[in-house]
């Protein structure tokens, strides 16, 4: 009889083993795999025009603010920010024309807050107001966002005292593009 239960046992132990070795193989086999997923570009602006601001023939103006915005851009390239004026860098009275019209002598962006992409280098002093643009533009690559760049743009002007009484102004359109 001690035979039998020894066999038994032996038997026992070894249907054990291998109903474990096939749980294991079956465990092992029903791993996970590769995860991911893809971020979206983000490329946003917002804006806020000051639509009264202070004019005064003979007086020139230097950085007066004419619009406050926010950036925020994910992509490694940078961004441009391209500001177009309707009336080709002036402000007019009327439809412009000698003592009618004021000419930006140049277009400044000004940083007040948020955070510039790590690894861009943004260069926001005066620019030149070319045709009816000017743009601002990363100059090298970004290793982290820009987020809630908040900035002022802002113009100045020579002081002319030709120029007749009256409103001024002009429509500028912000433009936000990926460097390439």
């Amino acid at each position: 009889m001690s035979t039998i239960l020894k066999r038994s046992t032996l038997n026992f132990a070894a249907a054990s083993a291998l109903t474990l070795s096939v749980a294991t193989s079956a465990l092992a086999a029903s791993g996970g795999g590769t995860v991911g997923g893809a971020i979206a570009e983000i490329n946003t602006l917002t804006s806020t025009p000051v639509s009264s601001i202070v004019v005064v023939a003979a007086t020139g103006q230097t950085d007066t603010i004419i619009v406050s915005g926010t950036i925020n851009n994910n992509m490694e390239a940078g961004w441009n920010l391209t500001v177009a004026s309707a009336n080709n860098g002036y402000l007019y009275r009327g439809d412009g024309g000698a003592g009618n019209q004021i000419l930006y002598t140049n277009v400044k962006m000004v940083e007040t807050g948020g955070t510039l992409g790590t690894g861009l280098a943004f260069d926001g002093s005066n620019q030149p107001v070319t045709a009816d643009s000017a743009t601002f533009s990363s100059t090298t690559d970004a290793t982290s966002a820009t987020v809630d760049y908040d900035f002022d743009l802002k113009i100045s002007w020579d002081s002319d005292v030709s120029l007749l009484e009256g409103t001024y102004s002009d429509s500028i359109t912000l433009t936000l593009s990926t460097d390439t």
